[in-house]
């Protein structure tokens, strides 16, 4: 499996895996009238925005040459020295076979290798799939909060890798 940085002819599939995610993983986690808004338009225009706005980058995972699933990631805002898991989709044939797993561990390094000393994500609530896979990998509870998507609110969780050498 190969991961890279995303390239812009990787954008398409990016969105359109975040969309077509976003309204399976969250049906019954967030308001329908939000994921019946979310549009390969508005996926396109946030994933080719992130980097230049918000100063992220975009991982790919790529399997025998196929498009296989992303993650993204930026510094975190809120906690000082620690780098964002902001975003990680991996299509539904790919799912247990790693790629979610191999992304984490590509950002986790970036991470390290950049000077943050730690790492974080929040979920949404009721994302026991992906908490669980974030916790097997070292990640652990910092706090419960209210989020918002684009003016839905949800119960979110905020994790953190406190020590970023297990992704050595």
């Amino acid at each position: 499996m190969e991961i890279r940085f995303a390239q812009p002819e990787d954008l398409q599939q990016i969105a359109q895996l975040y969309i077509s995610n976003h309204k399976k993983t969250y049906r019954g986690l967030l308001a329908d009238e939000y994921l019946e808004g979310l549009t390969l338009e508005y996926g396109l225009d946030k994933w080719t925005r992130y980097s230049a706005e918000h100063g992220g980058k975009i991982w790919v995972a790529c399997d025998q040459g196929n498009f296989a699933g992303f993650a993204a990631g930026m510094e975190d805002t809120s906690l000082p020295d620690t780098w964002y898991l902001d975003s990680l989709h991996v299509l539904p044939e790919a799912r247990g076979k790693g790629v979610g797993t191999r992304l984490i561990i590509e950002m986790g390094r970036y991470a390290l290798e950049n000077g943050y000393a730690k790492m974080s994500i929040c979920i949404v609530r009721g994302n026991d799939t992906a908490g669980a896979l974030y916790r097997k990998l070292g990640a652990k509870h910092l706090m419960y909060f209210e989020d918002s998507f684009g003016g839905t609110k949800s119960q979110s969780e905020k994790l953190v890798w406190e020590d970023l050498t297990v992704f050595k």
